[in-house]
C-alpha cells in the first residue's frame, strides 16, 4: 500500500515554487525501456540518526518511511543504466562499492553505468563512515549501525535488481521547472548565489497512457527537521506528493548542489510539508507543459580524481589535539591517529568519483561526490547548457563538503571547519574545482564523440 501523508498536508502552496563509452544508431523514442523500483530502508530498530553532531541518542519515531527508489533505463543497442534515490544523510564508500560489485557480477553492469545517490535528510539513519565518528556513540550503538549497515547494502542491492527486472518499454521526455524556498546560508546570509531549477524526467508507458517514473532533483539542504523521528524531511514528502498525485509512478529526488543552501524558515514539520508540497507542484506545472522527448542513445563515464589536502598534521599535532576541550576534536584526533598506526601514515588524497550520463542527444547528467556548493552547479550549466546539465550532489560518496575555490578561500564552515565532524585530515588544497570541472568537460566530451 502506497504510504502518504498527504492528510496533514494543509498548507496551499501557489505555483512558485572510469572512463568508457559506446557508440550509438539513431534509435527513436519508442526504442528506450525503462523499470522502476522501491524499497522501505526505515531501520527495523530505533539506532542512532545522523546529520547533526549534537544528537544525543537513537531515533523515537517515524514520520513516514524512508526509501531506496530507482530506475533502470535502457536504450535501443541495449546499453543501461541505474538511477538510485535514497532518503539517507550520506553513501558511504564502502556500500557504494558493495552494490556495485553485485550489479556488476548480476547483470554485467558496468561501475560507469550505476549512480548513487542521497537526499541528505538529516532525519536519517547514521551510516557506517566517517561522518558517524562525529557522534558520541557507544560500542554498543556502533555495533546496531554496522548491522544496519549490512541490511541496507542488501536492500539497495534489491532494489536495483528490481528495476533491472521491470525494464519495459518506455517513453522518456525532459523539461525544467522552478521552486524557490532554498537560500544561501552563507553570511551574508540569503545574499549568496543560488540555483532554483527543478530538472525533471518523467518515463512515461510508450502510449504516454501512464506516468511510471519521475526523476527530480533541487539544490538545497534537506535540513527543515532535527527531531529524533524517521522522515525524509521536504524531498521525502515531496516524492510522496508525487506518487500520490501520479498512482502508477515512482518519484526519486536528487540533490543539487545544495550544500550552502538551506529551508528557510525551518525547524517545524508544517514546513517540511509546505518545502515538499511546492517542490511536487515544480514539477506537475513541469508535466503540465509540453516536455521535450528523449531520442538517442546513452554513453556513459565514471572516474575518481584525486582530491589532495592542504596539509597533513603531525603526529604530534594529533597526539595534542586528542586533549582537546572539543568532543569532535578529539574524535577526528583518535580516529587519524587510529589510521596512522594501521598503515603507517595518512593518505595525502581522497578518491573523488565524477561520473557523467550523455542522456540521448541533449542531456549531460553530472555526478558529483560530497557535499557540493551551488558554484558548481551554476559554472557547469553555464559551461555545457543551462537547460540541458543537470547536476547531482552527494552522489557515489559522501566524504566531505565540496567547496567551490570562492569558498575555499572564504573559509568558514563548508570550506574549512566541516572537515572535523567528517574527520579528514585538513581543507582541501586550492585548485579542487578546476580539477573537478575539468573532468567533467573532459568525461562529457569524450561521451557526446561517442554518440
Amino acid at each position: 500500500m502506497r504510504q502518504t501523508l498527504l492528510t496533514v498536508m494543509l498548507l496551499v502552496v501557489p505555483p512558485a515554487c572510469g572512463l568508457t563509452v559506446h557508440a550509438a544508431d539513431k534509435p527513436t523514442a519508442a526504442s528506450w525501456q525503462a523499470g522502476v523500483s522501491r524499497v522501505v530502508i526505515t531501520p527495523p530498530e530505533f539506532i542512532w540518526m545522523s546529520g547533526y553532531g549534537g544528537r544525543s541518542h537513537p531515533a523515537e519515531g517515524k514520520v513516514h518511511d524512508l526509501y531506496a527508489r530507482a530506475t533502470a533505463i535502457r536504450d535501443a543497442k541495449g546499453e543501461t543504466v541505474v538511477f538510485v534515490a535514497t532518503d539517507l544523510v550520506g553513501v558511504p564508500k564502502v556500500m557504494a562499492t558493495t552494490v556495485a560489485a553485485a550489479a556488476e557480477k548480476k547483470h554485467g553492469l558496468p561501475r560507469r553505468s550505476l549512480m548513487i545517490a542521497c537526499s541528505h535528510t538529516h532525519c536519517g539513519p547514521a551510516l557506517d563512515d566517517r561522518l558517524s565518528y562525529m557522534l558520541d556513540m557507544k560500542e554498543a550503538d556502533w555495533k546496531a549501525i554496522r548491522e544496519y549497515q549490512v541490511w541496507l547494502n542488501q536492500k539497495v542491492i534489491e532494489v536495483v535488481d528490481a528495476a533491472i527486472a521491470d525494464l519495459q518499454p518506455a517513453r522518456l521526455s525532459t523539461g525544467n521547472g522552478v521552486c524557490r524556498f532554498a537560500a544561501n546560508r552563507r553570511t551574508p546570509k540569503g545574499i549568496g548565489p543560488y540555483d532554483h531549477d527543478v530538472p525533471v524526467l518523467k518515463i512515461e508507458t510508450p502510449d504516454g497512457s501512464k506516468v511510471r517514473g519521475l526523476v527530480f532533483g533541487y539544490a538545497c539542504h534537506n535540513t527543515t527537521l532535527g527531531f529524533y523521528q524517521w522522515c525524509g524531511d521536504y524531498s521525502g514528502f515531496a516524492q510522496l506528493y508525487l506518487e500520490d498525485r501520479y498512482p502508477d509512478a515512482i518519484a526519486m529526488f536528487y540533490t543539487g548542489g545544495g550544500a550552502d543552501q538551506n529551508p528557510l524558515p525551518r525547524r517545524k514539520i508544517e514546513l517540511a510539508q509546505k518545502y515538499g508540497r511546492m517542490l511536487g507542484v515544480s514539477v506537475d506545472e513541469v508535466l503540465d507543459k509540453p516536455m521535450q522527448t528523449v531520442s538517442g542513445n546513452l554513453a556513459s563515464s565514471f572516474e575518481e580524481v584525486p582530491l589532495e589536502f592542504n596539509r597533513l598534521p603531525t603526529r604530534a599535532e594529533l597526539e595534542a589535539r586528542h586533549e582537546s576541550s572539543s568532543r569532535y576534536e578529539r574524535a577526528r584526533a583518535k580516529l587519524l591517529l587510529s589510521e596512522w598506526d594501521r598503515d603507517g601514515s595518512l593518505p595525502k588524497t581522497w578518491p573523488y568519483p565524477i561520473q557523467v550520463w550523455k542522456l540521448g542527444r541533449k542531456i549531460n547528467w553530472v555526478a558529483l561526490g560530497g557535499e557540493l556548493v551551488v558554484d558548481y552547479q551554476i559554472r557547469l550549466k553555464r559551461e555545457l547548457g543551462k537547460d540541458s546539465t543537470w547536476v547531482t550532489g552527494y552522489a557515489n560518496n559522501v566524504m566531505a563538503y565540496i567547496p567551490s575555490e570562492r569558498v575555499l578561500e572564504e573559509g568558514g564552515y563548508e570550506g574549512d571547519t566541516s572537515m572535523i565532524v567528517y574527520q579528514l585530515p585538513s581543507k582541501w588544497k586550492a585548485g579542487l574545482e578546476d580539477q573537478i570541472v575539468s573532468t567533467v568537460h573532459r568525461l562529457a566530451k569524450q561521451n557526446s564523440v561517442a554518440k
